[in-house]
């Protein structure tokens, strides 16, 4: 076996291992972080219960418009059909 082999799979482990430790860390610190679910009433709550968050602005007490139809066409003014009046 030639050096450059060995040197080439030393390399490719240590990125394997960076790679490993650092999915670690973010499961560790970041997914970890919850709360656990401990009775079958929290199980239904955590299933059932939506998570919507619908921005409004509550001076106006008026939600915003968010079908994304209307938006989609940048051009539906933009051409006026002849045979229509």
């Amino acid at each position: 076996m030639e050096i450059q082999d060995i040197k080439t799979k030393l390399i490719l482990a240590g990125i394997a291992l960076i790679a490993i430790a650092a999915g670690a860390w973010y499961w560790y610190w970041f997914a970890g972080k919850s709360e656990p679910i401990k009775t079958a009433e929290d199980v239904v709550e955590a299933v059932t219960t939506p998570n919507l968050e619908v921005p409004s602005n509550p001076i106006q007490n008026k939600v915003p418009e968010l079908n994304p139809i209307d938006r989609a066409n940048p051009f539906k003014d933009a051409y006026k059909n002849p045979f229509e009046q």
